[in-house]
């Protein structure tokens, strides 16, 4: 075999944009910046990248693969094994995502139908470019965008090969699913001889009982340009590429290939070091004369600008230490316009050796740069070396573990819970405890989300033989410092459960808090995410914003349901970073109003008209008779009312809710709760009013004149059996409040789990005496 060079592959997925959803969205903004004037690539003469022609004209450009087009899939003895050219207009006939990244359903692609049917097995589709020349030390950029989704759709991989050899090496790879969007994938790399690239669409094992489930691997506007236009990544084989010496410091980064000292330098760089290949460089700084103990040298990136606050990018990169005159490695963002810096991460003293692999979040809402410092410690002896600096889509929790900055909350949990802890049993705030566990030691999920294997760790909501329905655990993260910026909180979660024909989904809960002390020190929480029951069967990026000001925590509630759940509620891979990111996925978004009454009333309050009469919360000693919780069907957990009044004279009950937030665009909202009428009186009424806030919150709603009747409920003719689902249309050009009025003089209502939803809904139950929707 030649001998040959493959630098790491440094990939960089930062693009992303809900075309499906929305064909005129704007493409995500990449982490951008303008190249010196030395550096600018003349584009018109480089061949463009392939998009697959469309629907009048479908191509393979400069690339390859056996596989048909669309029209001609159907039947195709080349179905399961190949790449299909196809468009959106073909999808739901042979597969595929719905448009191109362009939002047309006219635009081409490749993809690739990842599911099995009976007797026939979907296999790897293999799509390889024409034969490409040695790269040079600059390397060569592969772009592309992907997409996968579907439970049969489990990676894509980009190999290089050579020409006069069957052995590949894997640039690029991932197993996220991007959930009907398309991310923008580079990858830098170098090849010393003639070589050529395979894309790789890989589904579902054989095994895998989720292999017969459709779902695509799709990939468009894909090809090979200068090595110059992945910007910020480096393998230093040509060079420091876009990194510079910082001028104000003591001494500069310097390029090799191998230490002269055998006792503290690596032998060779990191991607070499995994192989054969006699090629590679790094950039290193040593300790011995004429440094001095605490000098640093620092190396700088160009200016970026600022990232994207739903898709912040995490920077990868390798570093060697070894010696006892290693000092401290920190990687600090520098605010361009103030000239202000953070520490990012940073790692101390001898760390063996080998080449460590590292990561962190990088997040800025003005232009900055990305500067590596080097210092060193007090003996003369000791190197610190980087190699392969990657930059890669979304947020990150960083890796080592010691290297995030004090009480970052950041956690992969392969080592330990940094900081993560259940609450002490004196505590009494839960019931069972978050569990960090091993994949291989679980059912289900089979993989953790850091490795994806079953050597890695999660952690996961313990779940005894014998637990009862609402039974909870915290993981509450180490105190942190609020400040006027807000911050993100990122992280993967799993929530399944196994159903049946005979059961409802019942798994329980997943929620995040912001927890606070307040003047007296009672504990005061913020819900800021929440899902329940089951979500899917993979993991699942999950995120919302953190807006506090002095010192909080965050935590994690995990709740079951149903006591006898075999399911899995887990979270992976924990970030926290500056930045104003909106709520991931929509459905968890938490607003004022909402209520499982699980823990309180949420901001509800009583309006009553005789204090002897009020909306309260159901108790194990004070219920309707039977009445279960509709939320995880506990005895408690939701809100009632009932009157026994012997004069027959009816009594009105009025709950109103914390005040409202119109929505950003002043589009309607969707107000849905749950309900459920009791008693003889065959008058007994629910009705919904939509109020503007008011500065006294104390008024009765029959004091009023501007409350708008929205929904109501009677008579009670035909008794309601068990839990009825409601819902109504909230307008929402202003800060606004409901108010929910039960009347009656011999029953009662129950209420349970209230949702605002964005967008309008039609009015639920539907009957004879609905009024009409507004």
């Amino acid at each position: 075999m030649r001998l040959r060079r493959i630098a790491v592959a440094l990939t960089w997925l930062v693009l992303v944009t809900a075309k499906n959803q929305d064909p005129e969205a704007p493409k995500t903004r990449m982490l951008r910046s303008t190249p010196p004037l030395g550096k600018q690539i003349a584009t018109e003469m480089l061949t463009p990248l392939c998009d697959f022609g469309n629907t009048e004209g479908m191509t393979w450009c400069e690339w390859r693969s056996p596989g048909p087009h669309a029209i001609s899939r159907a039947g195709s003895s080349h179905a399961l094994t190949s790449w299909t050219l196809s468009t959106g207009s073909n999808a739901l006939w042979v597969g595929g995502p719905l448009n191109d990244t362009t939002g047309d359903d006219r635009g081409g692609y490749a993809f690739h139908e990842t599911s099995s049917g009976p007797g026939l097995h979907a296999q790897v589709a293999v799509m390889e470019s024409n034969t490409q020349q040695a790269t040079g030390a600059a390397g060569k950029c592969l772009k592309f965008w992907y997409t996968l989704d579907g439970l049969s759709a489990n990676e894509l991989r980009v190999r290089v090969k050579g020409v006069d050899s069957e052995d590949m090496v894997t640039i690029w790879e991932t197993r996220d699913q991007t959930r009907g969007d398309w991310k923008e994938a580079q990858a830098l790399y170098t090849f010393t001889t003639n070589h050529s690239l395979v894309v790789e669409a890989i589904p579902a094992s054989n095994a895998d009982p989720f292999n017969i489930f459709r779902g695509h691997v799709a990939v468009d506007d894909l090809g090979v340009r200068p090595g110059q236009e992945c910007i910020g990544l480096c393998s230093f084989e040509g060079g420091m590429c876009d990194w510079n010496n910082a001028q104000n410091d003591d001494f500069n980064w310097r390029l090799g290939r191998g230490t002269q000292n055998p006792i503290t330098g690596p032998p060779r760089d990191h991607s070499s070091s995994q192989g054969t290949s006699l090629g590679g460089a790094y950039v290193y700084i040593d300790s011995g004369f004429p440094r001095r103990p605490s000098d640093i040298a620092r190396l700088e990136s160009i200016e970026f600008q600022e990232t994207d606050p739903n898709n912040p990018p995490c920077m990868r990169f390798f570093t060697f230490m070894s010696g006892r005159g290693v000092g401290t490695l920190r990687v600090i963002l520098q605010d361009v316009v103030t000239r202000n810096e953070r520490v990012l991460w940073a790692l101390a003293g001898s760390q063996g050796s080998q080449w460590v692999m590292a990561q962190l979040p990088l997040s800025s809402n003005t232009p900055f740069k990305v500067i590596f410092e080097g210092s060193i410690g007090k003996p003369r002896l000791g190197d610190i070396a980087i190699d392969d600096i990657t930059i890669i889509s979304g947020p990150c929790a960083t890796l080592p573990t010691i290297a995030s900055p004090p009480s970052s909350g950041d956690c992969t949990f392969e080592d330990d819970t940094c900081g993560w802890a259940n609450p002490s049993v004196r505590q009494r705030l839960d019931d069972l405890d978050f569990l960090r566990v091993k994949a291989s030691e679980y059912v289900f999920p089979t993989t953790d989300h850091t490795r994806a294997d079953q050597q890695g760790f999660y952690m996961a909501l313990e779940s005894p033989e014998k637990k009862l329905e609402g039974d909870r655990a915290w993981l509450i993260s180490p105190v942190m410092t609020g400040q006027q910026q807000i911050k993100c909180l990122s992280f993967w979660y799993m929530m399944f459960e196994p159903l049946s024909d005979e059961n409802e989904p019942n798994l329980g809960s997943l929620s995040a808090f912001l927890k606070r002390e307040d003047e007296v020190g009672a504990i005061v929480l913020t819900p800021i995410w929440s899902l329940q029951n089951f979500q899917g069967l993979t993991w699942y990026f999950g995120q919302a914003p953190l807006r506090a000001d002095g010192d909080f925590q965050v935590v994690f509630e995990g709740v079951w349901g149903s006591a006898f759940s075999k399911g899995t509620v887990a979270i992976d891979d924990v970030s926290i970073f500056e930045g104003n990111c909106p709520t991931i996925p929509e459905a968890a978004v938490v607003r004022a109003g909402d209520c499982t009454f699980t823990r309180g009333s949420c901001g509800w309050r009583n309006l009553t008209s005789d204090p002897d009469f009020n909306w309260s919360n159901a108790s194990p000693l004070r219920r309707p008779i039977s009445m279960n919780d509709h939320t995880y069907g506990s005895a408690v957990g939701y809100i009632y009312f009932d009157v026994f009044n012997l004069n027959s004279r009816s009594q009105r009950l009025q709950l109103v809710s914390p005040v409202m937030e119109p929505s950003v665009d002043r589009s309607p909202l969707c107000f849905t709760f749950w309900f459920s009428g009791f008693g003889a009186d065959a008058n007994t009424t629910l009705r919904i009013f939509q109020r503007p806030a008011k500065d006294d919150n104390n008024q009765l709603i029959n004091n009023l004149t501007d409350d708008i009747l929205i929904w109501n409920y009677e008579p009670l003719v035909d008794r309601i059996r068990g839990w009825q689902f409601g819902q109504v249309t909230l307008v929402s050009n202003s800060r606004f409040q409901i108010v929910i009025e039960g009347m009656s003089y011999n029953g009662g209502f129950t209420l349970d789990d209230f949702k605002v939803y964005n967008g309008g809904c039609a009015r639920r139950p539907r009957g004879p005496n609905a009024i009409q929707d507004i």
